[in-house]
């Protein structure tokens, strides 16, 4: 019988408190670049706001702030509303031991105005919960699985930040794609999140070496939509933590080096009935394949994919893994298990669905889905006919669509787009792309590369 620790209802929760095995309660909502922020409370405070209070205060600004937490002056939280309060209320369906961290439990919170009883709109989470309503009202569900990619180096994380990060000594000293041997030799951190991940309520499949020097891939079992936001989220959250204490420094940055290959976060996703709970993806004709709505799905993700990078490939770097030959998602196009194409046909049956190979891992989960969701709609609704099957390598077909290969490019697309406006409504589509462009902003001007440094310093 297992004995993995899933979530905690409270009955759970205060025999734990009572036995002393938990005194602090981790209440965290994800923010824009899908990392966990919010207050570490007592327990007397826990129950006092996260149960029977208001919620946990919290500024507004954390979610109109960059990577460096400098605040982005946007319309939910700037200085002329003094980067007013929000409530973060907890969603005890999600309250969780945390197995390396002794004593705590921790809680996804959903952000609340203030003053009344409504959502935070540009909440990670709150716009993804509107895209899940929006197809529920289509009576239709979808279950995700993110496929996440990210690079180990064996210095310790303050060393790395001492040294740059340049130069590290990654775990593995040459390419080892699915070989026992770096894969043995790397077990003794990576069977800690194997075993680990379960009790946090993380369901793992399986995990391997990837391609680059110190890569590594796992598995995570698909789910529901927001239970797999939410255990993206907590996976990477989990990693650095176990990384940090290992001595490890870890990065799921897109592309740390331009000479090696990227990290992907490949996004499966299958799309089932509400009425029945069944999967509509698969054709129940004999000769099986698509079903004419998931074919209208589908076919709404490649026309909407190139407009909507955006929200597949969030930061200046993301843009650095698009290149062909190294597997990133780049060319649009179906193929049936063919990863050369952007999106990719897999199983067969019951387990039938597409992986959307573009993002990155530095991907913000709530973002992607969200984006899938509302491409996949749109196509459903223009009753768009089922794609045509790519053969061959979509790199170097003929008329075949390429992502953005700049931020540049994915602004100025993401500002056009009429479907994505329409989705997510004026308020989020405004703050998103308000957002983005102030980290373009944040590389274009305030920014001296060591690109530069060394091609201009003696030589100009």
């Amino acid at each position: 019988m297992s004995t993995h620790i899933q979530t905690l209802d409270l009955d759970q929760f205060e025999a734990l408190v009572s036995s002393g095995e938990i005194d602090t309660v981790v209440c965290a909502t994800p923010d824009p670049y899908g990392r966990l922020v919010g207050k570490r409370l007592t327990i007397q405070a826990f129950r006092s706001l996260g149960l029977s209070g208001d919620g946990i205060n919290a500024s507004s600004f954390i979610f109109a702030v960059d990577l460096e937490m400098t605040p982005l002056n946007l319309p939910v939280s700037n200085s002329a509303n003094g980067w007013a309060d929000i409530r973060l209320v907890p969603d005890l369906t999600t309250l969780r031991r945390v197995p390396w961290e002794p004593n705590t439990a921790l809680v996804i919170c959903d952000a609340y105005e203030c003053g009344s009883d409504t959502m935070l709109s540009v909440a990670p989470r709150t716009i993804l919960k509107r895209q899940i309503e929006r197809a529920e009202q289509e009576g239709l569900a979808f279950k995700f699985a993110s496929e996440l990619e990210f690079f180990l180096a064996a210095v310790a994380p303050n060393d790395a930040w001492q040294a740059g990060y340049q130069d590290l000594k990654m775990l593995s000293n040459y390419r080892s794609d699915y070989q026992m041997i770096q894969s043995g030799r790397d077990d003794w951190f990576i069977r800690q999140i194997r075993n680990l991940m379960p009790q946090f309520g993380i369901s793992v499949e399986s995990s391997k070496p990837e391609w680059g020097l110190g890569q590594q891939e796992i598995t995570l079992d698909y789910c529901d939509t927001l239970e797999m936001a939410d255990r993206h989220v907590l996976f990477k959250y989990g990693i650095k933590q176990l990384a940090h204490q290992a001595d490890l420094t870890v990065t799921f940055m897109a592309k740390p080096k331009i000479d090696d290959v990227g990290s992907s976060c490949h996004l499966h996703v299958s799309m089932w009935s509400t009425e029945t709970g069944r999967p509509l993806c698969w054709s129940e004709t004999a000769d099986g394949g698509m079903s004419a709505k998931f074919g209208s799905f589908v076919a709404g993700q490649l026309d909407n994919a190139v407009d909507i990078s955006l929200l597949f490939s969030p930061t200046v770097n993301s843009y650095k893994r698009f290149q062909p030959d190294q597997f990133a998602g780049s060319a649009i196009a179906l193929g049936e298990d063919n990863r050369s194409c952007a999106f990719r046909l897999v199983g067969h049956g019951p387990s039938y669905r597409v992986e959307n190979r573009i993002p990155g891992a530095d991907v913000n989960p709530y973002y992607a889905y969200s984006g899938t969701i509302a491409a996949g709609l749109d196509g459903i609704e223009r009753q768009l006919p089922t794609p045509a099957i790519f053969s061959g390598n979509a790199w170097e077909g003929r008329d075949v669509e390429l992502v953005p290969t700049s931020m540049h490019r994915a602004i100025d697309l993401f500002a056009k787009n009429k479907m994505a406006r329409a989705a997510f409504g004026d308020e989020v589509y405004e703050h998103l792309l308000a957002s983005a462009q102030a980290e373009l902003t944040s590389f274009d001007s305030h920014t001296v590369t060591d690109w530069e440094t060394r091609r201009y310093y003696e030589r100009v």
